[in-house]
């Protein structure tokens, strides 16, 4: 027996049939592994008692009448609204006697669903549009949705003068062409020549991307005490030859290391951002991009130009592989 809880992106999102298929596929696997317990499925996509869709108290009400054999929490497209401790919370409440974690939580049912959307729906770029031209901007930092850590930094390279040498928007929820004066950015930030749309599956605009150094990522999350979140912010400078800093989860270098990818900490080793504490991220991002101001940009590309194309290489190997696994998803 099969219970399913939680909601799916709209049919207008482009990942919406991904999503019901990845479901489906996990559901049939799971009536076939455990066919006489009673077990649930929950779609961490927007689900707790903070949302208005009613999904946890679905649950809630479903554990009160029916004893649970297995859990099984899902989280793919979208961030776990659940931190560790609260994952195995709700575990202990529901009264299940197993727990699986699938997708982006920690462990061996992990998987990264970003990873292989993108194999399917990125544009094609060939290699000779990818290469750095000449580093006309040491750095591009793309923002969308102003979040706290995303704000901040972009405070910080203001308060250091670093943003002339960059690449720098933000926008806000309602419009990425309007800048947001309400939290005191100036119009700045919003660089009209420069706007990025919300666009998951390319690089944005070429003349930008082939003539910038190093691409400091924007993360989802920030704090490490939730589950290691990693998003297209991520994959796109890989796809697209750039070395890469991440504003965002420390956890996500060890992730990426442990998957075989190539992260760039040996060319400013003095500078620690994989494993430094939270309070550092944004100071240690700024000497990075002081610390390239004094190197030859165009010769440390070439140098790390082996690594790049080899992480580009490997994310399409992994998204293979990740697919085999999700099929498989109980034999790991």
């Amino acid at each position: 027996m099969l219970k399913t809880i939680g909601v799916t992106f709209p049919q207008s999102s482009q990942w919406h049939k991904d999503q019901i298929d990845l479901m489906a596929s996990i559901g049939t696997q799971i009536e076939l592994k455990f066919p006489r317990a009673n077990n649930v499925l929950i779609n961490m996509t927007w689900f707790g008692q903070q949302f208005e869709n009613h999904e946890y108290m679905k649950f809630y009400n479903y554990y009160k009448s029916y004893n649970v054999d297995n859990l099984f929490l899902l989280a793919s497209e979208d961030p776990c609204f659940y931190n560790r401790d609260d994952t195995h919370a709700l575990f202990a409440e529901s009264g299940a006697k197993n727990l699986y974690l699938l997708g982006h939580f920690d462990g061996e049912h992990n998987f990264n669903f970003h990873n292989i959307v993108l194999t399917k729906y990125f544009h094609h770029y060939t290699e000779a549009q990818l290469l750095m031209q000449e580093p006309r901007y040491i750095f591009v930092n793309y923002n969308r949705k102003p979040r706290d850590h995303r704000t901040r930094l972009v405070h910080i390279l203001d308060d250091q003068k670093l943003s002339e040498l960059g690449v720098v928007t933000l926008g806000d929820d309602r419009s990425l062409n309007e800048t947001v004066e309400d939290i005191g950015i100036e119009n700045q930030w919003w660089d009209q020549e420069h706007g990025i749309p919300h666009d998951i599956h390319s690089l944005g605009r070429l003349d930008i991307w082939q003539n910038h150094f190093l691409t400091v990522v924007s993360e989802t999350d920030y704090e490490d005490d939730l589950w290691t979140f990693i998003t297209e912010k991520t994959w796109k400078p890989i796809i697209g030859l750039r070395p890469f800093v991440i504003n965002g989860q420390t956890a996500v270098y060890k992730w990426l290391t442990d998957r075989g990818f190539c992260t760039f900490n040996k060319y400013w080793s003095h500078i620690n951002l994989e494993t430094c504490d939270v309070d550092d991220i944004h100071p240690n991002i700024c000497n990075v991009i002081k610390f390239l101001q004094t190197q030859d940009l165009q010769q440390m590309y070439l140098d790390m130009l082996p690594d790049l194309r080899y992480n580009k290489l490997r994310f399409d190997e992994l998204s293979k592989e990740q697919k085999i696994k999700i099929g498989h998803i109980f034999d790991y």
